[in-house]
């Protein structure tokens, strides 16, 4: 039979963090954790706390350990932990009356390690029998300097980007491993190593208070899952919000679900370096389960009772995003910015001032409203299903050229009437745009804005630009936030407005210098930018 130690020292004394091993972390006793780790790893049969502090031992005890109490020779500043680590091997030997036969040093001031990270060091023993020892180690690779003869010198060949460098790897401290054989040496530093690369994130040693703040904050981390739609039919917008929320919870894990039919929100997701996983379609519920979350966020517009009701099963914390489904009545939140609320649910936020703002239309500045109107911006996004662009610059052809007023047309990535695009792009007044990542550039230049009833009308709102609505389906027409009361002129379903009142609403916008400034006025009596915070603070709290 064979045996594998861990030993965890831990001295009373300590000069950086006083009481460093019993310092509280995420409400527990430092020390505590790296007990945790050794006594959850399998493989580890003997788990003993090497103290000179009776209150550290009174907590190691309590957390499980084995403590034996250090000789006071070998408790002070200057003593190196290998006499300590042979010591308490010693020790333990003269109370169960045989040897080890592989002893693993793991430090209390490392709470990052994993009984993975045990566990796969165990297995290196077990399958390699020439190595003598296992360090813990992380790739620390930079372009790095030294000093000869009073003068920098550099330690790489080239300046390269970090990434192309050599390996580089530097002791973490965590976790120093060799049989028993090894010890007998002075040192547990044998002859054939191995190392046990650890992520960049798991490597602390905590040292300094900066180390403390730093761990505490990784320890309290949580795994948040974003399940995201996206295709030609609905646009990108709700893939848009998601990264915009992600980047505001960067700290904690993130992972985005989508349906195969989701792939374009996908291909955008993953282009801002967030890691996706596709399902099949109907398979979205299962795979959020499988990832274990501690909080989802759906941006999937409306749910079902059963579909929330499946995730609140095992999941604490759901927040669900533009909602007007059954499910609606079962998550922990649900931002409905566009719509009204249909029963009076707590839960459930209404109104612009939860409308979520890029950062784009937020850190710029705006015009005022000019004497003519030079510009026009016509965007009516996603898939543009009624092709409103062709319809609507149609109509202005001819007062485009008789009025000098040039258009810019800028379509949303489903847009599916490319023909219309060749033809538009043919009139010497109109300018067309497929896609663009800077559609702000676009609206601060417009002197007015003509736009479908959806999220588009609150950034141009926020940009305070002009803007006049027609929206593109039934469910645009509940989008309260685009009316006259906050200067958005809106003409109501495409297919019950007539071409003669598109072109009598938009002369009259254009050439009414008064009208557009009162629509400004009434778009700068509105405050957009604190709905993003305001969110996210509601999301915190649930999880905090």
């Amino acid at each position: 039979m064979t045996m594998t130690l861990a030993i965890i020292p831990a001295r009373g004394g300590s000069k950086g963090i006083p009481r460093k091993n019993l310092r509280p972390l995420n409400g527990r006793p430092l020390i505590s954790y790296s007990i945790q780790a050794c006594k959850s790893t399998s493989g580890i049969d003997e788990v003993v706390v090497s103290t000179d502090d009776e209150e550290i031992a009174l907590f190691a005890e309590r957390f499980g350990a084995r403590v034996l109490m250090r000789d006071a020779k070998l408790a002070d500043d200057k003593t190196t932990l290998d006499p300590v680590v042979l010591s308490t091997t010693e020790q333990l030997e003269n109370i169960l009356g045989y040897k080890v036969d592989t002893v693993i040093t793991v430090q209390p001031t490392s709470p990052l390690i994993r009984s993975s990270d045990l566990k796969s060091c165990v297995e290196i023993f077990e399958h390699k029998p020439e190595i003598d020892t296992v360090l813990s180690v992380v790739d620390d690779r930079h372009l790095c300097w030294t000093i000869r003869d009073n003068k920098p010198v550099p330690l790489y060949q080239a300046r390269v980007n970090r990434q192309q460098l050599a390996p580089n790897f530097r002791e973490t401290g965590a976790i120093i491993a060799c049989r028993r054989e090894v010890l007998e040496s002075g040192s547990r530093i044998g002859k054939s190593i191995e190392l046990l690369e650890m992520p960049q994130e798991r490597s602390f040693d905590i040292d300094n208070i900066s180390d403390l703040y730093l761990c505490e904050g990784i320890l309290t981390r949580k795994k948040i899952v974003f399940s995201v739609v996206g295709y030609p039919e609905v646009g990108l917008g709700h893939a848009f919000r998601a990264v915009m929320l992600a980047n505001e919870f960067v700290h904690h894990e993130l992972i985005f679900v989508c349906e195969e039919e989701s792939s374009l929100a996908a291909k955008y997701i993953q282009s801002h370096n967030y890691t996706v996983i596709q399902c099949e379609n109907g398979l979205l519920a299962e795979t959020i389960l499988d990832l274990s979350p501690d909080v989802v966020i759906n941006d999937i517009l409306d749910t079902t009772s059963n579909f929330v009701r499946k995730l609140k099963s095992c999941i604490p914390v759901v927040v669900n995003f533009e909602d007007l489904g059954s499910g609606m009545k079962d998550a922990d939140l649900v931002i409905n910015a566009l719509y009204p609320n249909p029963l009076p649910y707590e839960h459930v936020k209404v109104g612009h001032e939860f409308f979520c703002l890029r950062d784009e239309f937020i850190f710029t500045e705006t015009c005022e409203v000019g004497e003519s109107v030079n510009e026009i911006l016509v965007t009516f996004g996603g898939v543009d299903e009624g092709n409103l662009t062709k319809r609507v610059c149609d109509l202005l052809a001819d007062y485009l050229v008789e009025n000098q007023v040039k258009v810019k047309v800028v379509t949303g990535p489903g847009y599916r009437h490319k023909g219309s695009l060749a033809e538009l792009a043919k009139h010497p007044s109109i300018e067309v745009i497929p896609a663009t990542n800077r559609i702000s550039d676009y609206m601060l230049n417009a002197d007015l804005a003509i736009t479908s009833g959806g999220r588009t009308v609150l950034e141009l709102t926020a940009l305070k630009v002009p803007t006049v609505v027609i929206c593109q389906n039934e469910r645009e027409t509940t989008h309260t936030f685009a009316s006259s009361e906050n200067g958005v002129v809106n003409l109501g379903f495409r297919g019950n407005v007539e071409d003669q009142v598109i072109i009598e609403t938009l002369t009259t916008v254009i050439e009414s210098k008064e009208l557009r400034t009162t629509m400004r006025d009434k778009m700068k009596a509105l405050d957009l930018s604190a709905g993003k915070k305001r969110v996210c603070e509601l999301i915190k709290n649930l999880f905090n």
